[in-house]
């Protein structure tokens, strides 16, 4: 088997999600590529030397439908007849040219073989995710600009304490108990609701295309939170809640007993989650120590598209 480490980066938009479900008919197993997993299997599966097993992803980070990623990581198990490695700089091009005729928004960042015993969640360091919006400057003129369609949540209110919404993100920095600002999910294994969010702050932020002449119209603004790892719509939630603060309908007080007293039912029914077109998982850091002990080095092929590796242990 050759398992490879990759990194790689997608808009969510069109996507059902990046984890795929398994479709099977009449016992026939047919391939979801309407999912950002299935379609880079998909992509990995027209490789030459052509692959004996479909390809299996396994990804560092999950995100939901609608949701974008500048830099997410996973490893990727592909086989082929002659058991060879396949070469880094061939794929990395092949691949993203599968992507720019499919009409894909994938783009494959990195591609590096990597020793089976490898799994690219246990040297995760931490998660940053950006939660982008903009504000416009006049109340009355929301005519956005068309780059930033499903790239970002606009934010409507007459009612905008900046001040209060960048104090708020202190409540949530540090080990807490974010059942209330989780959404439950499916899940055959125990859920730890308790994790540490390392830094939680309010930045300026710029426009797609400041270009376009109603760019000049808005303000944009980054919540910028990283930590080792999130529950399902924690950052959505958060944010939510942090906009509810700015307009005056929560308090801190009101935040602090979400955060105190964690329970599913706590959580304010009134606070929409807020969409997923604003949220980007900007960067998976890795441990770049404990991922050197797996890398494989290998010497060019005679043949373009392999590699032979130089320590097979």
């Amino acid at each position: 088997m050759g398992r490879y480490f990759i990194k790689f980066s997608y808009l969510g938009t069109q996507y059902r999600g990046l984890q795929k479900n398994v479709i099977r008919n009449e016992n026939v197993i047919m391939h979801d590529t309407d999912t950002i997993q299935g379609a880079l299997e998909c992509a990995f599966s027209t490789l030459r030397p052509k692959c004996t097993k479909w390809p299996k992803l396994t990804s560092s980070s999950r995100t939901d439908a609608g949701v974008h990623a500048l830099c997410n990581s996973a490893h990727i198990d592909i086989e082929n007849k002659y058991d060879s490695m396949y070469n880094p700089n061939v794929v990395l091009r092949l691949v993203n040219q599968y992507f720019t005729h499919s009409n894909h928004k994938i783009r494959l960042l990195e591609f590096i073989p990597v020793k089976d015993t490898f799994h690219t969640r246990k040297c995760v360091k931490s998660r940053t995710y950006i939660y982008r919006f903009l504000k416009a400057k006049n109340i009355n003129d929301h005519k956005i600009p068309v780059a930033e369609i499903n790239q970002s949540f606009h934010f409507r209110s007459e009612i905008f304490d900046f001040e209060k919404l960048k104090q708020g993100t202190k409540l949530f920095v540090g080990t807490k108990n974010f059942t209330t600002f989780s959404e439950k999910s499916i899940s055959y294994q125990p859920i730890r609701y308790v994790r540490t969010l390392h830094s939680f702050t309010l930045e300026k932020g710029y426009p797609l295309m400041p270009y376009d002449p109603l760019s000049q119209n808005f303000d944009y603004w980054n919540l910028v939170c990283t930590g080792r790892s999130f529950l399902y719509k924690q950052v959505r939630r958060m944010a939510s809640a942090l906009f509810a603060l700015s307009k005056n309908i929560l308090t801190e007080k009101d935040i602090n007993i979400m955060l105190q007293v964690p329970n599913h039912k706590n959580w304010i029914p009134k606070l929409a989650t807020l969409p997923a077109c604003g949220l980007y998982l900007a960067n998976v850091e890795h441990c770049q120590e404990e991922l050197g002990k797996y890398i494989v080095k290998y010497k060019e092929s005679p043949e373009d598209l392999t590699v032979i590796p130089l320590d097979s242990n």
